[in-house]
C-alpha cells in the first residue's frame, strides 16, 4: 500500500506496542480516523515477551528507597538483577543523577496513591474488554505472588502490604504453609509470600494480536516495517506537527502520538524538547509446560515474582514465562550488544534458587527473548501534552507497567485528543513535570 494511497487522518500513533495499541483503540472509539506507525511488527517489541502482569500491587516507583545503594552494589555484579552499565552519554549520566534524587521516602509516599489508582482504573478497563464482543483474549485475575527467600526480605514486603492494606488493596503475608495451601502442586525454596489477590495477567501477543485484528476490520489503518525519521512543523504554525516523514514516505495528520517506548527520545529532540527516557533490557525465555503424562511441572494457578531476584513467572495455559532483570543504559549500545550471557545466567540460577525442580542447565538459551522498557527518572510514566508542541501527545516512560497500564493510557490520550476530561489526575504524569 503506497502513503499516497492514505488520506490524511485525524490522528497518527507512532509505535505500535502495547501502549500505540491501545491508543488506537480507544481513538477509535471516540470517532477518530487512527492510523498506526511502527517500526518492526505490531506487538512484536517490549510487549511481547512481557510477563503480562496488571498490578495494583506495583504502586512503589522504579524510583524507591535504596535502590542506589542496591544499584552500586549489583553494578559489581553482571549477573544481578539490576545493572547499570557505565556509559560517558550526557543523557544518561543527567537521567542517572535525576533518578538518584527521586530514590526517597518523600517521593513514594507522594506518588504511591497516584499509581495505585491508575493501576486501578486500568484494571477495571481490562475486566471490561474481556468481557467486550471486540477483541477475545484470556484475562485470569488470579492475583499475584511475592516470594522470598530471607526472612529479611519478607519483613519488607510486610511493610509494602502495610500500605496496600491502608490504600484499600487486599493484601497479606503467607507463611509457608499457607503458601502451599494456595499453591500445593509446586515446590519452593522460601521462607514465605506475599499475596496481592486483586492482581490479573494476560498473554501480551494474543492480546495485542485481537486488538490490532479487530482495528483493521474497523478501518484503522496499520504501516508496519515504517520508520519515522523526523517531523515537519508548520511554517504558519511553528508549534504544531504539518508531516511526519517516515522510510515509506510522509504520513499527515491532525494529531500525533509519540508512544514508541524506548525510541521516544530521539524523536523528541528532533522537536527540540528533551524526554528522559532510557532504555532497560529485559529478558524472558517462554517454556513448554507440559509432561508426557499430562502434568506441568510448574502447575501453579497464581504468576509469582522470586521477588530477591526480580524475576517474575507466569503461566500461559500450556507454557510458563520466566522473565526479568533490568539493564539500563544507552539504547543504542544495549541494542548493539544484543543479549547478554550473564543476565541468562543469573537468571536461570535465580530461578532454581527458589524452584528446586527447575533445571536451568537443561535450558535453550537461544531461546530467550529481550525488549526495551522505557524508563522515566522517576519512576512513573509520562502521559500529556508535549510541553512544545500544540498536536503532540505523549504516552511513554512505563518501564515495567506498560502492560499493566495500556488500556488506561490509551483512554487517557483519547480523552486528551477529544478534549474529553480524564478519568484520573493525570498532574503526576505530565511530560512537563521535567521542565
Amino acid at each position: 500500500m503506497s502513503l499516497t494511497s492514505i488520506n490524511r487522518k485525524d490522528v497518527a500513533i507512532v509505535g505500535g506496542g502495547i501502549i500505540g495499541i491501545c491508543s488506537a483503540y480507544y481513538l477509535h472509539k471516540a470517532g477518530k480516523k487512527v492510523v498506526v506507525i511502527e517500526k518492526d511488527e505490531i506487538g512484536k517489541a517490549c510487549s511481547y515477551g512481557n510477563a503480562g502482569y496488571i498490578t495494583p500491587s506495583h504502586f512503589i516507583p522504579l524510583a524507591a528507597p535504596g535502590m542506589i545503594k542496591k544499584g552500586l552494589k549489583w553494578m559489581l555484579n553482571p549477573q544481578s538483577p539490576f545493572f547499570v552499565r557505565p556509559s560517558l552519554n550526557v543523557d544518561f549520566l543527567k537521567w542517572l543523577l535525576s533518578f538518584a534524587k527521586k530514590c526517597t521516602k518523600e517521593h513514594t509516599q507522594q506518588t504511591q496513591h497516584a499509581l495505585l489508582d491508575i493501576n486501578l482504573k486500568s484494571l477495571e478497563l481490562y475486566q471490561a474488554l474481556s468481557k467486550s464482543d471486540d477483541i477475545e483474549f484470556q484475562f485470569h485475575q488470579k492475583g499475584l505472588l511475592m516470594l522470598y527467600k530471607t526472612q529479611a526480605g519478607l519483613d519488607e514486603e510486610a511493610v509494602t502490604v502495610a500500605q496496600a492494606n491502608a490504600l484499600g488493596l487486599n493484601a497479606k503475608i503467607l507463611d509457608k504453609e499457607a503458601l502451599k495451601r494456595l499453591e500445593p502442586d509446586i515446590d519452593f525454596d522460601v521462607v514465605g509470600a506475599a499475596h496481592y489477590p486483586e492482581d490479573a495477567h494476560i498473554s501480551p501477543f494474543e492480546f495485542i494480536s485481537s486488538m490490532k485484528s479487530f482495528l483493521t476490520k474497523q478501518g484503522v489503518e496499520f504501516m508496519e516495517q515504517t520508520e519515522v525519521i523526523s517531523f515537519e512543523t508548520d511554517a504558519k504554525a511553528p508549534h504544531t506537527i504539518s508531516t511526519i516523514n517516515t522510510t515509506k514516505g510522509k504520513v499527515n495528520a491532525e494529531n500525533v502520538v509519540l508512544a514508541n517506548g524506548a525510541w521516544s527520545q530521539k524523536l523528541a529532540k528532533g522537536l527540540n524538547f528533551e524526554l528522559p527516557v532510557q532504555a532497560g533490557k529485559g529478558i524472558s525465555i517462554t517454556l513448554d509446560n507440559k509432561s508426557a503424562a499430562g502434568n506441568a511441572p510448574f502447575s501453579c494457578r497464581t504468576p509469582f515474582i522470586l521477588s530477591e531476584a526480580k524475576v517474575a513467572v507466569s503461566p500461559f495455559n500450556d507454557e510458563i514465562r520466566f522473565g526479568g532483570t533490568m539493564e539500563l543504559g544507552v539504547l543504542a549500545e544495549q541494542e548493539s550488544r544484543g543479549l547478554s550471557s550473564n543476565r541468562i545466567t543469573g537468571l536461570l540460577r535465580s530461578a532454581s534458587q527458589y524452584l528446586p525442580a527447575f533445571d536451568g542447565a537443561a535450558i535453550d538459551r537461544s531461546q530467550f527473548w529481550c525488549g526495551f522498557r522505557p524508563c522515566s527518572p522517576d519512576g512513573l510514566p509520562i502521559i500529556g501534552p508535549a510541553p512544545n508542541i500544540d498536536n503532540l501527545t505523549i504516552a511513554t516512560g512505563h518501564a515495567m507497567m506498560g502492560l499493566s497500564l495500556g488500556p488506561i493510557t490509551g483512554k487517557l490520550v483519547s480523552e486528551l485528543i477529544t478534549g474529553s476530561t480524564p478519568c484520573v489526575e493525570l498532574a503526576p504524569f505530565m511530560p512537563n513535570r521535567f521542565n
